[in-house]
Order: structure tokens, then sequence, then C-alpha cells
């Protein structure tokens, strides 16, 4: 009787075949194809190029004389700058860079129809330049030209410090159809001294249009950072507009008609007010720890509240984000068990109109000048 053997034998005594055949192999493969006679060869004086000039044989070599521009322009290998070019960065809604190639100059446009963007851009410059102590500020308004004199900046980089000084030429122009306004930058003179070495800079092409654009992108951080500040104070203002609710999953919870990083930044204020006190937050996961902590009626009515009659202990805030962009706020009790409809009701209840209206310490937006 013939016997088989079995399918997984076979491939087993092939692989230890190839495997046996590569290792015995490895060291002719690892070399270079034909022989090598090259290691003896001589060099030749000439060798042939066919119909193109053989200039490379030579073995003196003709340097031009560099021209007076070079001189003057020319760096060595240590100064060059290499960084690519500044890009504009439009944080503000409406700006945008114009694509004239000889001088640096961008654009403010209007989103209303009544707005003078020519005095909107000049009043910016002017708290821009009184920001940084700019001392000999010359400004016609008639003429919208501006000569800043010396403005000194600092950037922190971590492990070194950058100095900048600078003076530039401002020049704003109204647009023919009244809705924009540009504003050309032409620096005049520029020192940099990064960690304590001065950097050596020539203030044409594209390091002058970098450092002008450096100008406008700190310009535009300024207006941003006025804006939001506004925002901010505006917002101080706007109670927080909590009402009594169900949240997406039908339970009894406060609704905030608020984004939820806006409810986040309110509601630790409120919560000390009502006499919680701190203990845990993860923004991630959208919850508050805190304890409550009884109080007599003197304080309720020196807060402005309805007395809370919960039991001391803690307790958990769990914020969610509703599917219309408004905020939930479901309370939990430490074993993160729903409290009851009416311990919620009690809660909304003790809070007045008066105390809806929390500081709201962060709202970043985009916004137009």
């Amino acid at each position: 009787m013939k016997k088989t053997m079995p399918l997984t034998k076979i491939a087993s005594v092939i692989l230890i075949t190839l495997s046996a055949t590569s290792c015995a192999r490895f060291e002719e493969r690892a070399q270079a194809e034909g022989t090598f006679d090259y290691e003896n060869a001589t060099l030749t004086n000439e060798y042939k190029s066919g119909n193109f000039t053989r200039d490379e044989q030579r073995n003196a070599y003709q340097i031009p004389v560099l021209t007076e521009q070079q001189k003057q322009f020319g760096m060595l290998g240590i100064d060059v700058d290499i960084r690519p070019p500044v890009q504009l960065m439009a944080v503000i809604e409406g700006v945008s860079i114009d694509p004239d190639a000889i001088q640096t100059k961008v654009w403010f446009n209007a989103f209303k129809q009544d707005e003078k963007m020519d005095q909107k851009v000049w009043d910016l410059i002017l708290k821009y330049l009184s920001a940084h102590k700019a001392n000999s500020v010359q400004a016609d308004r008639s003429s919208l030209t501006i000569e800043t004199g010396p403005i000194v900046r600092f950037t922190d980089h971590g492990r070194n410090e950058v100095r900048e000084q600078a003076d530039y030429s401002l020049s704003i122009e109204e647009a023919a159809d009244g809705r924009s306004a540009s504003l050309s930058v032409d620096v005049k003179d520029y020192q940099q001294v990064n960690d304590g070495i001065a950097v050596k800079q020539i203030l044409e092409a594209r390091t002058k249009h970098s450092i002008e654009i450096r100008f406008i992108n700190d310009l535009l951080a300024f207006a941003y950072t006025e804006n939001e500040s506004e925002t901010l104070q505006d917002s101080n203002k706007k109670p927080l507009p909590i009402k009594l609710g169900f949240d997406d999953n039908h339970q009894t919870a406060w609704i905030i008609d608020t984004p939820f990083i806006n409810v986040w930044e309110k509601l630790p204020a409120l919560l000390t007010t009502m006499s919680f006190e701190a203990v845990q937050e993860n923004k991630n996961l959208g919850y508050f720890l805190v304890e409550f902590v009884p109080q007599d009626a003197a304080y309720w009515a020196e807060n402005g509240l309805n007395p809370i009659t919960l039991e001391s202990g803690e307790y958990f805030a769990q914020l969610g984000e509703l599917s219309n962009g408004q905020t939930s706020i479901i309370w939990l009790d430490s074993d993160k068990k729903v409290l009851s409809d009416q311990e919620v009701t009690d809660l909304y209840l003790s809070i007045t109109e008066k105390l809806r209206s929390v500081t709201l310490s962060k709202d970043v937006q985009k916004k137009s000048l």
C-alpha cells in the first residue's frame, strides 16, 4: 500500500530547503556583479565629450568679480535667512493680502454698508501704537499717513527671547467703493537681537516683505484680542439662560440656551454662590464634582438665592451638548444616580434672575474688525 506524505510535511521540507539554499548563497548575493578589474584602473588624461564643451577639464577657473549690488546685499552663509516667507495670518475676518509685488499691502473689508473702514483702521493703528508705547508717532489724518517711530516688540520662544525694534511708514487708503480700506506698510529701519546675538538684516525683497507681514500679523493679533475683550465685557452683562426641561434622553434637566464652552466657563461661579464647593472637574467628560454645604437663611438672603434644602454631600453636575446646540445639566448624587425630578426642580427654583448673570471668562470667536 502506497502512503502519501501529508501536505504540511511537504511544505516544511520545501521551506527548509529554500532556507538552506538562501544561507549558502547569501555571501555571493551580497557582492557586486562582474569582475573587479576597475580596482586596478588608471585615470585618463582626457575624456571624450562629443560635441559638448570640455571646459570642465581646465585646471584654472575664472571667478567673476562681485558686482556692487552683490557686495551690498551679499551675505555669508551663517547670515543667510533660510526661513520661508512669512504668511498673512488673517485672524480677523474680512482681511486679505494685496497681490502687489512692489509694496506690502492688506485690505480691510466692511460687512455693513455704513462702516467707515479707513477710520476703523486708523483708530486701530493708533491704539496699537499706544499699547506698544511708541513715543515718536507722527500721524497726519488728512493724508492718512503715520510714521510710527521706533516700535519695540519681544517674543519669547521658550529657550530664547527675540527683541525687535523697527520704524514703519504706514499709509491708509479708502477704496473707490467706500466699503474697504487698504493699509500699506513700509519698514524703514529694523533691528533684531536673538538671544543676545544681533541678526544681520537686509531690507530688500523677501526679507523686507516678511518683516512687514510680521508687523501686520501682530497688528491683527492685537485687534483680535481687543475684539475678544469687548465680547467678554458684553457677555458679562448677559444672564445665563437656564430653564427647566428635558435632555435628549428625556431626563429632567437644566437646559441652557448657549454652547457648552460658555456654560463650562460660567457655571463654576454660579455653583460657588449656590454653596457648592469644587472637588474635581473633567472637561473631556463634561462634569463638575462638587460638595454641597448647607447654609442658614441669612446666607441665602445675602446672596439673592431661595433656600436650598439639599442634603450635604458630593454631587455631580453633568454637562451635555444637545442636538439643537443647547447645553443640558443633569444632577447626580455621589453614586452617579440621577436626582429626583423634585430635587432638580428645587435647585432650579433656588436661582433668581440676578444670579443667572455670571462672569464669562472665555469666549473665543473669530470676528471682523
